[in-house]
Order: structure tokens, then C-alpha cells, then sequence
């Protein structure tokens, strides 16, 4: 009896780990192309003016700690989008979707104690509302999950970024 529940915790186990490996791997490649949305790293509106301030002298904290939610939110915004194309790939496939949250939660905990779990929460809450409107044929910057998360992250106040810097 424990034999046959420690082989299926295992196939589950790689079936979860494989289906998330796939969903990377078939978006990851879709997203680097150019893109005008603000999710786009190069469009950091933040960089120039946070460059000039350094070139200054100055140490502008609240410039610093918008350049880095924006940095944050570029990456977080699409990796939400993988994350729920990925619930999407498991639920369909029948599979636990609490061994799933499990994954998401061993790789980006939400219980340390820093901003970045709160970011973390949202990224893995987000993902399992919004599971069904992942399309596999749409990239992440096309994606409504893609832009709402990208719309909760860059809403938060950019103080909460600066332990993130």
C-alpha cells in the first residue's frame, strides 16, 4: 500500500514538474519578441531619469524605488501569464491542483516576511482565477492575465519596492 502511494505521489510529482517545464518553455519564447506594452524591460520609463540622477550625484530613493517596481512588475506581469496557462495545462489534464499550488509556493514562497511575498501571493492567485483565459496560441504580452497583473503590481505603492532594490 505505501509503495503504490509513494509511486503515484512520484508520477504525480514529475507529471506537475514536466507540465510546468512545458508551459515555460512554449511561452518563454513567445514574449521575447518587441513589444510596446509596458511590461517590455527596455520600456522601464524610469531608467533615463534615474541614470541622470546618478550622473547628478543624487540619490533619489523614490526615483530608485519606481525604477525598481517597474523592473519587478515587467517581470512579474508575464510570469503570471505562465503560471496560469500552467493551472490551465493541469487542471485540463485532471491533475491536483493543490500539488500544483504546492509548486508555486515552494518557488515563490509567500511567507517570509518581505514585499515579494505579497507579489508572490498575487502571482499564484492570479494565475489560478484567471487559468481559463490563458490562451496557448496568444503570447504573454497579449494576455488579459499578463495585464492584470501587471495592472495590480504597478498600482502598489512604490515604497514597498525599495527593500526589493
Amino acid at each position: 500500500m505505501t509503495v503504490t502511494f509513494i509511486q503515484s505521489f512520484f508520477a504525480k510529482t514529475c507529471f506537475m514538474a514536466c507540465a510546468l517545464v512545458v508551459a515555460s518553455l512554449c511561452l518563454s519564447g513567445q514574449a521575447v519578441g518587441a513589444s510596446d506594452k509596458p511590461w517590455d524591460y527596455d520600456n522601464n520609463i524610469y531608467s533615463e531619469p534615474l541614470d541622470e540622477s546618478i550622473e547628478n550625484g543624487g540619490g533619489n530613493q523614490e526615483l530608485l524605488n519606481k525604477y525598481t517596481q517597474w523592473d519587478v512588475c515587467s517581470r512579474m506581469a508575464p510570469s503570471t501569464d505562465r503560471m496560469a496557462f500552467t493551472v490551465k495545462v493541469v487542471k485540463e489534464s485532471q491533475s491536483s491542483l493543490d500539488e500544483l499550488r504546492e509548486l508555486f509556493e515552494d518557488e515563490w514562497p509567500i511567507n517570509e516576511g518581505y514585499f515579494r511575498d505579497v507579489i508572490n501571493k498575487k502571482k499564484i492567485e492570479l494565475a489560478f482565477e484567471m487559468a481559463e483565459l490563458t490562451n496557448d496560441e496568444e503570447t504573454s504580452d497579449e494576455s488579459v492575465v499578463t495585464q492584470a497583473a501587471w495592472d495590480w503590481c504597478i498600482a502598489q505603492d512604490p515604497e514597498n519596492f525599495e527593500e526589493l532594490s
